[in-house]
């Protein structure tokens, strides 16, 4: 019989990182790991963030089919943009796949796990609706241990550009998730899988320090050391017959500042500018300080407070927009979209993608050219790419992505709309999402040091899965097995089986979505 599988998630990780971290022996656990399994870079979805790269990963098929492209989706009836949870999720999940089959699961902080598919173990992760995020609730009562399980950091730490500090509760949050980790791996499981944050929460601050050198990279690096700690204690629960996947959604890079998308938009007269008080208000702390850098010299604290009062207490917004047409000042807040009086609009920054009202495809074909010829202030190609989703998706629900998809590696995209001066181009080093995340496989089936030829996608975890597990695979995914990783002899003797699956059913509840969308934008996975 085929033994359990492991799966430990690093959001974020990239082997340009961790290979340097190995190299400085601050992770030996992973190096002993690496030493023993075969590993690779992992290609990321389109776009390559949270929320739709790890479903991607949990079903092994692509955005078009599963039809969460964001941290949100727009609501049919009133375009207002809504959270996703897990009944948005149009494909099966592994999870419940192998529910279905008999098999126990174990599921710790993987994303849009909430409200849960299942009635299998599951501490669920940053769409968490309320205070509870274990299930079943009554776990609490056989492991104390869980009542201390959290979701997420102290955000008014990063608000308050406290980073020292931020980072410190980062690490707390993954060893209290350690903590529950450690007595749920003594539970029955047949797949346990296990995603910490941390290690994208802290690149997000502190990724050019961690390459380059800087001020708080030793406390990164530690946070880094912590994993490497925590992966060794689980590897250490483990017999020889189970195996190991260590994967990441995405990948990270440093990026030399911000483009504004959303400003240049309206630059071009393509979007409308919403000036209502009340309307993305900067939250996020690294847009925070690039926004105070685009306008520091030429409006000074002071009037910014004063300015903030007379919008948020007059709401002078019939003010702002003849000023805006006659002076070319700074204003040092956030503005929201005119979604009905726009052209193409970026809905948030984790969208990395433009949603078009009522174009044309000739219009949605104009502008990709024009973005794709855009220049940066050196005179560099902005976009690493930019193309139509019926280039990038299949599937139903193809109609439901943005028109637009595009991807930078030298400049982070942002949604927010900042100033009436309409900068678009801020310099600030900063840790970025990369296409490239990691995979490492370790146990009997695979093929020690294999590695070589195409990269996998992510959409080959979930097959792999069900493979590893001795599963028939669900006919019709989209990502094949990665069999190169695989021993030939391993393969002959257990090949793999298909056998269709049946669609979910799933019914829509309703939630308050403005708690869930104010952590997320804290937290920087919205404008």
């Amino acid at each position: 019989m085929a033994g359990r599988v492991m799966v430990i998630g690093w959001d974020g990780a990239t082997w340009d990182l961790l290979d340097k971290l190995m190299a400085e022996g601050a992770m030996p656990n992973l190096s002993a790991l690496v030493a023993r399994s075969a590993r690779s870079r992992m290609d990321s979805v389109v776009p390559p963030v949270t929320g739709p790269a790890w479903v991607s990963m949990a079903t092994g098929v692509n955005p078009g089919r599963h039809s969460c492209y964001d941290f949100n989706k727009p609501n049919p009836q009133t375009g207002e943009l809504v959270p996703i949870q897990s009944f948005d999720i149009a494909e099966k999940t592994f999870y419940e796949v192998l529910e279905e089959r008999g098999r126990k699961t174990i599921l710790v902080n993987l994303p849009v796990s909430f409200p849960p598919l299942t009635s299998q173990i599951t501490l669920t992760s940053l769409m968490t609706v309320g205070d509870n995020a274990v299930f079943p609730e009554s776990l609490k009562d056989k492991h104390p241990e869980l009542k201390g399980y959290r979701v997420f950091p102290d955000i008014n730490l990063r608000f308050q550009s406290r980073i020292a500090e931020y980072i410190k509760d980062i690490r707390a949050v993954e060893a209290a998730r350690m903590a529950c980790v450690r007595v749920l791996l003594h539970e029955p499981w047949d797949c346990f899988f296990v995603v910490f944050s941390g290690s994208d929460w802290v690149s997000h601050e502190l990724f050019p320090a961690l390459m380059e050198g800087g001020e708080g990279r030793q406390q990164a690096v530690e946070a880094f050391s912590e994993l490497d700690e925590y992966l060794g204690e689980i590897l250490s629960h483990l017999d020889d017959q189970d195996h190991v996947l260590l994967v990441s959604d995405h990948g990270f890079c440093s990026v030399r500042g911000a483009l504004f998308i959303n400003e240049l938009l309206a630059r071009w007269r393509e979007l409308a500018i919403n000036y209502s008080p009340g309307k993305n208000i900067a939250s996020v702390q690294a847009e925070k300080r690039l926004q105070e850098q685009a306008w520091q010299g030429s409006f000074p604290p002071w009037k910014a407070r004063i300015a903030d009062v007379l919008w948020k207490t007059w709401g002078l917004t019939f003010l702002f927009r003849a000023l805006r047409k006659l002076i070319p000042i700074d204003w040092p807040h956030q503005f929201g979209v005119d979604a009905k009086g726009s052209r193409f609009y970026m809905p948030t920054t984790a969208s990395r993608g433009l949603r078009g009202v009522g174009v044309t495809p000739g219009q949605v074909e104009a502008l990709r050219s024009k973005l794709a010829g855009l220049k940066d202030p050196e005179g560099k190609p902005v976009l690493d790419y930019i193309v139509p989703r019926e280039e990038v998706y299949t599937g139903p629900y193809v109609q439901e992505a943005p028109e637009l998809l595009f991807g930078s590696y030298r400049w982070e995209l942002e949604s927010a709309i900042r100033s009436f001066k309409r900068k678009v181009f801020v310099d600030k080093s900063m840790g970025a999402h990369h296409k490239e995340g990691v995979l490492l496989l370790s146990g009997p089936a695979v093929e020690v040091g294999a590695g070589g030829g195409p990269k996998p996608n992510l959409l080959q975890v979930a097959p792999l899965i069900y493979y590893l597990l001795g599963e028939p695979i669900p006919q019709g995914l989209d990502g094949a097995l990665p069999d190169r990783f695989l021993k030939t002899s391993w393969r002959e003797a257990k090949p793999p089986r298909y056998i269709p699956v049946t669609a979910p059913e799933r019914q829509r509840r309703d939630f308050e979505a403005s708690d869930i969308q104010d952590r997320l934008r804290t937290l920087g996975y919205m404008e």
